[in-house]
């Protein structure tokens, strides 16, 4: 090999090494060891008045750095800064305030690099009440029903549920701080629970027409109620005094354990409740964001052989020179 060509080759696999490293596989901003989560402490918050959110921090949290908080349509409030409360788990609160209807952006950052955001919208709220009233008798049997708040764009805000009895034939649920405006209210219809006493039916809703009704919300409280009463399959046997929504097909019969839905409609489990986050187990917030995945930095081994391809080079390099440096005495 001619010396210019070797010299084009140690140029050539140098520049690849060199490319390796810095191109794509470079330093890269290390990931935190933690991730952050806000939560707001409601739907809607009156105008003028503190919104919580509660700033949750899962992995590493022995020793938290100070977050920084910005606030976007509001102000800063106070901050109470996230202690540990589980293995691995610190909770804070943050209190954002506006003085005028619209809607306030919280941004939680570290260094520059943005952690969570979430929003809280302020503005005139009230309290939307559910009640309804079992029109079965003394002797009733204890059952909870569910009923779904849904907006004017078709969202569902608040799922409530509510227990009646014999001895207690009304129960009411509330959905708390909701911004004024049109609602719908629809009774969530399980397995055996019809807007008519038809066969296989143990109840049906009289009140209101289709088990759903439309309100304004443009007060401090608006109450809507259901009525239900039994159908004649209603089991009246001691054996079956608690009828429950079941969630697999079976014989329509009337047999407690036996699913009774009409094709197409969705069977209710009478113990499923509404997904809200608990001490200890929390579940998907509905709002708020982890930081991206940064991208891992170079691998060990990436490094070893680029500097073993740089080292490997060293002594072409030198003998190289030897030789342009003899045949120039020659």
């Amino acid at each position: 090999m001619t010396l210019p060509a070797r010299l084009l080759s140690l140029a050539v696999l140098a520049s690849f090494a060199m490319a390796l490293y810095f191109a794509g596989f470079g330093p890269a901003a290390a990931a935190q060891p933690f991730t952050v989560t806000l939560i707001p402490g409601a739907t809607a918050f009156p105008t003028g008045t503190d919104a919580a959110f509660s700033v949750r921090v899962e992995g590493q949290t022995t020793t938290l750095p100070s977050f920084d908080y910005t606030i976007e349509g509001g102000s800063l409030s106070g901050v109470l800064p996230p202690n540990p409360v589980a293995a691995n788990v610190a909770e804070g609160t943050v209190f954002v305030n506006r003085a005028t209807p619209g809607t306030a952006r919280l941004t939680v950052s570290f260094a520059g690099e943005v952690l969570a955001t979430a929003e809280a919208r302020f503005g005139a709220v009230g309290q939307l009440r559910v009640q309804t009233t079992l029109d079965a008798g003394p002797d009733a049997a204890a059952r909870t029903w569910r009923y779904e708040i849904v907006n004017a764009s078709g969202q569902v805000v608040s799922i409530l549920s509510l227990s009646t009895s014999g001895d207690d034939a009304t129960g009411t649920a509330s959905a708390d701080a909701i911004p004024h405006g049109l609602y719908t209210v629809r009774q969530v219809l399980g397995g055996d629970t019809r807007t008519a006493c038809v066969t296989g039916a143990f109840y049906e809703v009289t009140a209101p027409v289709g088990a759903s009704t439309t309100i304004r919300l443009d007060a401090e409280s608006a109450t809507v109620a259901f009525t239900i009463r039994p159908c004649p399959d209603l089991p009246g046997s001691l054996e079956v005094q608690v009828p429950v929504d079941t969630i697999g097909p079976g014989l329509a019969g009337g047999v407690l354990g036996d699913a009774d839905f009409l094709p197409g409609e969705e069977p209710i489990n009478e113990v499923r409740g509404a997904r809200e986050p608990g001490p200890g187990i929390p579940l998907p917030p509905n709002t708020g964001n982890s930081m991206e995945v940064a991208t891992d930095p170079p691998s060990l081994s990436l490094l070893l052989l680029v500097t073993g391809a740089a080292v490997m080079a060293l002594p072409m390099v030198a003998w190289s020179a030897i030789r342009v440096s003899a045949r120039a005495r020659e």
